[in-house]
C-alpha cells in the first residue's frame, strides 16, 4: 500500500512516495498459526485497503502534509465508505468506479423497493439519464505522449452516492460528481466519480486523474529496477527488510535523478534543457522519505 504525493519537485518526476503499509490478505489473517509460522505479529491483521489508505491520509495530515487532489482506481472508489472518510476528511477526490457501482441520478420522492426509486448502475446513468444523453462530448488533451497527444472526450453530471451505514440505504445528502470518459481513438470506457464542489474545473479533474500513470510508473520501477518484484523470503521480517532496502534504492534513484537531471549534454536522449547548463534544482523541494 502506497501514497504518493506530488510536489514541486521536476516536471518530469513531481511524484514522491509519502507512505507505505503492507497489506495481509484476510486468508492469512484468519489463519492465525500460518501467521505465527511466518513470523507475522498478532497485532497484524486484516484491514481493507480503502481504510490504510484513509490511516495513511491521517497520517500524512498530522505530519503537517495536504494534498491538492487524491486520486486512485476502482477497488478504492467503488466504496462508498471510502468517500464518507474522504469527505470527513475534507480531502478532495476522484478516482475509478466499477460499471456496476450504484448511484442515484436524482434524489428519489420516496423510499420504496421498487425499481423506479432504486438506485442505477452508473453505466446505465450515462447511457440513459437525460442529463448525460442531452450532453455533446467535452473533448480535452490529457497530456502529450510520443506518439501525439492523449485525448478523451467526457460528460459529466451530478449525483447521490448510496449510504448503506443506517438500517437501510438512502441517498447521500449531498451530490457527487459522475464522469463518463471515452478514448475516442480506441473506444475505451472509464467511469469516475468525485467529491470536488459542484463549480469544479474539469481540466484540473482530468489531469489528477492520468496522474495515477506516475504511480503505476512508480511500482514498474521499484519492481524492475530495485528488484521489489523479484523477492522470495519465508518470514516477516525479511519481507520487511527487502521492502525497505527496495524503497531506499527506490529513493537514492529519485535523489540522483533529481541531482543530475541538468547535467545531461543537450544531445543526450531526454535531456533537461540546452549545454551547459547549470543545476537548476536548487531551491527545489526535496523528495519526501519513503515511509515503511
Amino acid at each position: 500500500m502506497l501514497l504518493k504525493g506530488c510536489c514541486r519537485n521536476h516536471p518530469r518526476n513531481p511524484f514522491s512516495c509519502v507512505a507505505s503499509d503492507l497489506y495481509l490478505p484476510r486468508s492469512w489473517a484468519d489463519d492465525r498459526p500460518r501467521c505465527r509460522d511466518a513470523k507475522i505479529p498478532d497485532e497484524v491483521v486484516y484491514r481493507p485497503k480503502w481504510l490504510i489508505a484513509i490511516a495513511q491520509e491521517m497520517a500524512a495530515i498530522g505530519n503537517g502534509v495536504r494534498f491538492s487532489w487524491l486520486t486512485f482506481d476502482e477497488e478504492y472508489g467503488s466504496v462508498p465508505q471510502f468517500w464518507f472518510e474522504l469527505d470527513r476528511l475534507g480531502q478532495r477526490g476522484i478516482g475509478e468506479v466499477r460499471s456496476k457501482f450504484l448511484v442515484w441520478p436524482s434524489l428519489p420522492h420516496c423510499q420504496s423497493t421498487q425499481a423506479v426509486h432504486a438506485p442505477k448502475r452508473v453505466d446505465n446513468v450515462c447511457r440513459f439519464s437525460p442529463v448525460f444523453r442531452n450532453q455533446g462530448w467535452y473533448r480535452l488533451t490529457v497530456k502529450d505522449t510520443t506518439r501525439g497527444p492523449a485525448v478523451w472526450e467526457l460528460r459529466a453530471g451530478r449525483v447521490y452516492l448510496v449510504d448503506t451505514r443506517g438500517h437501510v440505504s438512502v441517498p447521500t445528502d449531498r451530490a457527487y460528481w459522475l464522469l463518463v470518459i471515452r478514448n475516442p481513438r480506441t473506444g475505451e470506457h472509464k467511469y469516475l466519480i468525485s467529491n470536488a464542489a459542484g463549480g469544479a474545473n474539469w481540466k484540473q479533474m482530468m489531469a489528477a486523474t492520468f496522474a495515477r500513470w506516475h504511480v503505476e510508473k512508480w511500482f514498474e520501477r521499484a519492481k524492475q529496477e530495485a528488484g521489489f518484484g523479484a523477492f522470495e523470503v519465508r518470514r516477516y521480517s525479511g519481507l520487511l527488510r527487502h521492502w525497505f532496502c527496495a524503497a531506499l534504492a527506490m529513493y537514492f534513484l529519485a535523489e540522483q535523478t533529481q541531482r543530475l537531471r541538468w547535467r545531461k549534454s543537450a544531445d543526450h536522449a531526454g535531456a533537461g534543457g540546452g549545454g551547459n547548463e547549470r543545476d537548476r534544482s536548487e531551491g527545489v523541494e526535496p523528495l519526501a522519505a519513503l515511509a515503511c
